[in-house]
């Protein structure tokens, strides 16, 4: 079982006390009249072969992530570097530090407008094109920062499950590979079409995290001669958040 797991840095803001005072009886940080402007930068991201999203540890892609201090969210813009294992983030309307007390943060990335909260994780069904980078999710959810810690650290995770599948035998007239019998909850696809991986006989699917039970038929497999093979869970299985499970199915 390999984990896949994202980081991004962050520092975050805080409402003065009172409004009737001073900066100075405030104890505002100097920067600004509203306190210190808040910016990101993201990295520890684990470079993948041909990476080209979040979900191979790369931001391209990436253009803007949901923050969220108490009942307020706002977006930031992502500027992936050069290499695109780190990224900048920035906003038109940033959080601010206005003192030094802890704050406590939750941020998301698909986002979308007028989002109050970091919404479900809900993959595509088809996964076989784009939709294999569009099912992931990643975020971090109610961490504690504090401005004494320079640049503050948002540890962002994989919120999918990653499935990977490997087929052997008689395995060269392959036409789709599906996971079947898939936990339904908050919308969710009963069933996915795999994605190839590019390279051999290996197909891989983000999904929900979920619980699977031995003798759950949860591969089908299609050829383009007409055959179906169907193959089932050995034994109980619970496909966690920022995880991979691999799987090594011989068509007979």
């Amino acid at each position: 079982m390999k984990r896949y797991t994202l980081y991004t840095f962050a520092a975050l803001a805080l409402l003065l006390a009172a409004t009737a005072c001073t900066q100075d009886d405030a104890g505002l940080l100097p920067e600004a009249s509203e306190g210190t402007p808040m910016t990101f930068t993201a990295t520890g991201l684990t470079p993948a072969t041909a990476t080209r999203a979040t979900v191979d540890g790369d931001w391209e892609g990436v253009t803007t992530v949901a923050v969220q201090i108490g009942s307020e969210v706002k977006a930031y813009r992502v500027t992936p570097s050069a290499d695109r294992l780190t990224a900048t983030l920035s906003s038109d309307d940033p959080y601010y530090w206005k003192g030094t007390d802890l704050v406590t943060v939750s941020a998301w990335w698909p986002c979308t407008d007028g989002e109050t909260a970091m919404p479900a994780v809900v993959v595509q069904a088809d996964q076989s094109g784009d939709g294999y980078a569009q099912s992931d999710h990643i975020g971090v959810a109610e961490e504690l920062l504090g401005y004494n810690e320079g640049t503050p650290t948002l540890h962002f995770t994989h919120r999918t499950a990653r499935i990977s599948l490997t087929l052997s035998g008689n395995a060269s007239d392959v036409s789709s590979v599906r996971l079947t019998n898939l936990s339904t909850a908050n919308g969710n696809p009963g069933e996915i079409i795999a994605h190839h991986a590019g390279s051999g006989t290996i197909y891989e699917a983000l999904v929900a995290p979920q619980s699977v039970t031995q003798g759950t038929a949860f591969v089908t497999i299609s050829t383009t001669g007409g055959k179906t093979y169907i193959y089932r869970m050995q034994k109980d299985a619970k496909w966690t958040a920022g995880s991979e499970y691999e799987y090594a199915i011989t068509i007979e």
